[in-house]
């Protein structure tokens, strides 16, 4: 296959199942490559996600705005596939803002080139159930974590989750994700780390 800005993708949906030589052409001509700044919204509130993305390369955080507070829901990193996931199904406005952390490379996938592959072959339900099945684990996961876990434990079975996201996540941020306010973390990470058993999460 020839050098593509496409190839990251096609490979990781043919990871799934095969792709035949007219689909391939479909994602090329119709989807979008971009690259973003860091403190791009990808979506943003109030919107329809009539899209989901694919990131190729760089990290983008989801969060809430609350009485000019940010509320941080998840992150997505390399290879991840994201959108506002209820909006994207429901056809309503979402919330959710999805905003890179650092420089990006993006592609689009349109809701509507979705729908006319899934229409002609039913095998790209495996795709989108894939993604959903991801997303549903790691939101039980983090529900989880808030009811079984401590603030210092929580920390810890985040860097379990996404190693080395302390180095390319603000801890402002991480802080955030986890609940606590930036100086309960700034304590957290300046104490030795003792074991600690997080399987009680993962075994839900």
């Amino acid at each position: 296959m020839e050098n593509n800005p496409l190839n990251q993708l096609i490979n990781s949906i043919t990871c799934l199942f095969p792709l035949n030589d007219r689909e391939i052409s479909v994602l090329k001509d119709n989807l979008k490559t971009f690259n973003t700044d860091p403190e791009s919204n990808v979506i943003k509130p109030l919107s329809i996600a009539d899209s989901f993305f694919f990131l190729q390369k760089g990290v983008v955080r989801s969060f809430y705005q609350k009485d000019y507070k940010e509320i941080n829901t998840e992150f997505f990193f390399e290879n991840e596939f994201f959108t506002a996931f209820t909006s994207f199904l429901t056809r309503e406005k979402t919330r959710l803002c999805f905003q890179c952390i650092e420089k990006c490379d993006l592609i689009s996938i349109p809701k509507a080139i979705m729908d006319t592959l899934l229409q002609q072959d039913a095998k790209w339900n495996i795709l989108l159930n894939t993604i959903l099945a991801k997303e549903y684990i790691k939101k039980c996961r983090r529900e989880s974590s808030f009811l079984l876990l401590d603030a210092n434990e929580r920390y810890h079975y985040f860097l379990k989750q996404f190693p080395g996201a302390d180095t390319r996540i603000p801890l402002f941020h991480i802080a955030s994700y986890l609940g606590i306010s930036p100086e309960t973390l700034s304590r957290i990470r300046s104490k030795k780390i003792n074991q600690i058993d997080l399987s009680q999460v993962n075994n839900i």
